[in-house]
């Protein structure tokens, strides 16, 4: 049996253009996902606060203030992750071009690299399809997009607060 003509040759090249097309769409839609969940637990968290409240009084000042911050962190974090979301679909094809647009729109006080990222890979993990191809595309994608974020976030000139890694 001669080697051209083996049936196997050239069958595995990889996703094609159209899977990371569909790598992008599924990604987006699982970062949309994550975010709704951050929003559901801040709402939740906002919800709680009333409960400490007693006739006006709390005594439990100090647990109110983590909450009202636990809140906001999260609600930025999901703010973060549409952003995300919608980068990663506008500039879709060019992963490095959506995480420079990324970080230049994040506020950086409450928001960490760590944190997005690790979203951003929960999200490339959890895609709902069946279509192995674009699932490997949209892994590829959060990988180039977690790489590229991390060092543009370090790039970027320093907050009051901080780098908030």
């Amino acid at each position: 049996m001669e080697d051209d003509d083996h049936p196997m040759d050239g069958g595995f090249g990889g996703p094609g253009p159209q899977d990371f097309v569909n790598g992008t769409a599924v990604l987006a839609s699982a970062l949309t996902r994550e975010a709704e969940s951050l929003a559901r637990a801040a709402a939740g968290l906002r919800d709680t606060l009333d409960l400490f409240v007693i006739d006006g009084f709390s005594p439990e000042a100090e647990d109110r203030r983590v909450m009202r911050e636990g809140t906001r962190e999260a609600a930025a974090l999901a703010g973060a992750l549409l952003l995300t979301a919608r980068h990663l679909l506008r500039f879709t094809g060019d992963p490095v071009r959506a995480a420079h647009e990324t970080v230049g729109r994040l506020p950086r006080g409450s928001l960490s690299v760590g944190e997005i990222v690790g979203h951003l890979r929960a999200a490339a993990l959890s895609p709902v399809t069946d279509d192995g191809a674009a699932r490997i595309a949209a892994a590829t994608i959060a990988e180039t997009f977690a790489e590229e974020f991390g060092a543009a976030w370090h790039k970027a000139a320093p907050q009051a607060g901080g780098q908030g890694d």
